[in-house]
C-alpha cells in the first residue's frame, strides 16, 4: 500500500499539530514496514527526523506556486505515484482530490468561537474544512467533543467520523531526565510552582488564572511557558496593576526535554482554556505524574478522566481551591496522580496508530 501524509506541519510546527503528525507518520511508517509512505510538503527542515526504511519525501518542483501546490497542485503527483490513500493531518485535503482520502480534524473552534479568528482566516479554515469533511472517504475526530461539532456545523453523518484519541510526545512518557546545566532555569524552578503551558491568547483565559493567583496564597508561585500574542498587554498591565510580578514567571522553551522538566518539577498543571479540540498539555501533565486542574466543561472532563480536578467554569473561587488542593501534599493528591497515570495510558501513540491503520484497510 502507499500512504501520502499532509506532512507540512510535521516539518513546520514545533507543537500542536506537529506534534500529532510527527506522531502519526513515525507510528505508522514503523508499523506498516512493508508499505511505502510519502510525505507531501512545500519545503523541508529539521524539524522532523523523518524514519528512512520506507518514507519518500514529495516537495513542489523549483518553478511551483506553493501554496497553489499545496491547495490543488498535489494531485497530479498523487495520481503519477500511484497513492493509495491519502491522509491529511490537519483539517484539509486538496481540492479535487479523486485518491481516496481521510482526514483528521482537530477542532472547529472558528465556528464556535467566531470572534477569536479574524474574518479572512476564519473563512478559510471554514472552507478547507467543509470539503474535506464533505469529501474524504472517512474522518478522524480527535475527540467526542469534536465529532459532535462536526456533525452540528457540516450535516455529516455520524457513520463516517470515527474518534481517535491522539497521544504526546514520547519525553513525557519517558522522560530522559537530562541534566539541566541553564542556571536560570535551575535557579526559577528551586521553589515550587505550579505550570501553564498554552499560547498567551484570550481563548486559552490565562488573565482569569492570574485573578485565582492574585486569590490564593502568597507562596503559590506560576510559572507559564507559551508563544505571546497581543492578548500578553492585557496580562501584563493585570500582573503590574496587582503587583504579581514577582509571583509569575514567563519562559520561552523551545525543546521538549526542558518543557518536561518544567511539568515533572511543578506542583501540577492548570489549564484554564475555554475550549479545545484535544487539550494535549492534560495528558502531557498525567504522563509527568502531576495532578491537573482544568475547568468541568465536557472536553476537558472527557481528555482529563475521573481524577483530575475540576473547577467549576467561570468561577474563580472554585479555581482557587483546586490550587489549594494541588499545592499541598496529600494522600489524596497521591491518589489522583496514580489513578491518571493509569488512565492516560489509554492516549498512546500505537494505539492510536493501530486504529488509523485499521481506517485505512476500510477505505
Amino acid at each position: 500500500m502507499k500512504i501520502a501524509f499532509d506532512a507540512k506541519r510535521a516539518f513546520h510546527n514545533k507543537t500542536g499539530l506537529g506534534n500529532y503528525s510527527r506522531s502519526v507518520i513515525n507510528t505508522i511508517s514503523n508499523t506498516l514496514k512493508s508499505d511505502q509512505i510519502y510525505l507531501f510538503t512545500p519545503s523541508v527542515n529539521s524539524n522532523f527526523n523523518i524514519p528512512n526504511h520506507n518514507t519518500n519525501i514529495v516537495t513542489p518542483s523549483i518553478i511551483s506556486n506553493k501554496i497553489y501546490w499545496r491547495f490543488k497542485g498535489i494531485n497530479r503527483q498523487l495520481k503519477k505515484l500511484n497513492i493509495d490513500i491519502y491522509h491529511g493531518l490537519s483539517n484539509e485535503i486538496p481540492h479535487g482530490i479523486n485518491t481516496k482520502s481521510i482526514v483528521t480534524i482537530h477542532d472547529l473552534l472558528f465556528l464556535k468561537y467566531p470572534h477569536y479568528y479574524n474574518f479572512i482566516d476564519r473563512k478559510i479554515y471554514y472552507l478547507k474544512s467543509k470539503f474535506a469533511c464533505k469529501k474524504a472517504s472517512h474522518i478522524i475526530a480527535t475527540s467526542k467533543q469534536t465529532k459532535e461539532d462536526i456533525i452540528r456545523f457540516f450535516k455529516i453523518k455520524e457513520s463516517k467520523i470515527h474518534v481517535i484519541y491522539q497521544s504526546c510526545d514520547d519525553e513525557f512518557i519517558y522522560p530522559s531526565n537530562h541534566e539541566i546545566k541553564d542556571e536560570t532555569l535551575k535557579k526559577q524552578t528551586n521553589k515550587p510552582y505550579i505550570l501553564y503551558v498554552g499560547r498567551i491568547e484570550e481563548r486559552k483565559n490565562l488573565l482569569f488564572l492570574l485573578k485565582a493567583m492574585n486569590k490564593t496564597q502568597k507562596e503559590v508561585h506560576l510559572i507559564c511557558v507559551g508563544n505571546k500574542t497581543k492578548y500578553y498587554q492585557k496580562i501584563h498591565q493585570y500582573i503590574s496593576i496587582n503587583k504579581l510580578q514577582n509571583r509569575i514567571t514567563f519562559m520561552n522553551v523551545n525543546n521538549t526535554k526542558t518543557l518536561s522538566f518544567l511539568y515533572r518539577k511543578s506542583r501540577g498543571l492548570v489549564f484554564p482554556s475555554l475550549d479545545e479540540g484535544f487539550g494535549i498539555p492534560i495528558i502531557e501533565g498525567m504522563y509527568s505524574k502531576i495532578p491537573v486542574v482544568t475547568s468541568n466543561k465536557a472536553i476537558f472532563k472527557e481528555i482529563g478522566g475521573k481524577s483530575s480536578y475540576y473547577f467549576e467554569e467561570n468561577n474563580i473561587d472554585s479555581l482557587v481551591q483546586k490550587i489549594s488542593e494541588i499545592w499541598t501534599n496529600s494522600s489524596e493528591r497521591e491518589k489522583r496522580i496514580q489513578l491518571n497515570l493509569k488512565y492516560v495510558q489509554k492516549f498512546s501513540s500505537q494505539q492510536q496508530a493501530e486504529k488509523i491503520i485499521n481506517i485505512y484497510k476500510m477505505t
